[in-house]
């Protein structure tokens, strides 16, 4: 880490645990059980590539898809009776941001220059956002700058996305550490120069102590 100077971090599987049982245990109460997917076997890590969900989900991280639009056509699929709040918080029940992760963060920034570079869609952005405020540090103490791809229009491991971040911070690749839990997106990242590591799905709380022992455990 001698030559680090900057730091970029992915969100959903890094700094927000992913919480899909949960999910998708809301939206079977609301009468979406989900197709060809086993409550009873299914992984913490990470969202299910078989989830029918999935592509509206990747249609709002490439801002292709409003929030409105989102809960209409979820609540077209849902009981009777379903609320768009009832939808909405089925859907946030996937983001869990400990408050810890917001601690570190912010000591983080008192070393290097830290941004976020997450595919995410507007609702869960203003989740996170409120998470963070519930904990009491807002985002804005945590990032320099973030980036987010329902603004961006483009997704990870799009080679543009990139290219913004590099192009808008002026930081050095080399410079770089970049953290994210998708192998697509750490070979992207690793084509640009950024010093790339990836770690598994939720597992900072293990991974970045190890990477800054002054992080307290």
């Amino acid at each position: 880490m001698e030559n680090i100077k900057n730091i970029i971090f992915d969100l959903g599987g890094v700094v927000v645990d992913l919480r899909i049982r949960p999910s998708l245990e809301a939206f079977a109460r609301l009468g979406l059980t989900p197709k060809g997917i086993s409550l009873e076997d299914l992984s913490q890590n990470g969202i299910p590539r078989d989830w029918e969900m999935r592509p509206l989900m990747h249609a709002m991280d490439c801002g292709e898809l409003s929030a409105e639009e989102f809960v209409g056509i979820m609540k077209g699929k849902s009981r009777e009776g379903t609320t768009d709040q009832d939808i909405i918080d089925a859907f946030n029940h996937i983001i869990h941001l400990p408050k810890r992760r917001l601690e570190w963060l912010r000591e983080l920034r008192r070393h290097y220059r830290v941004y976020l570079l997450s595919n995410i869609g507007d609702l869960h952005w203003q989740e996170t956002l409120r998470q963070a405020a519930e904990h009491g540090i807002p985002l804005r103490e945590c990032f320099d700058e973030v980036f987010l791809s329902y603004r961006l229009h483009m997704v990870k491991p799009d080679p543009r996305i990139y290219e913004v971040l590099i192009g808008q911070t002026g930081i050095d690749p080399a410079e770089t550490l970049y953290i994210d839990d998708l192998p697509d997106n750490i070979k992207a990242g690793q084509e640009w120069g950024l010093v790339s590591h990836k770690i598994d799905c939720n597992a900072l709380d293990r991974e970045l102590p190890r990477l800054f022992p002054f992080l307290a455990p």
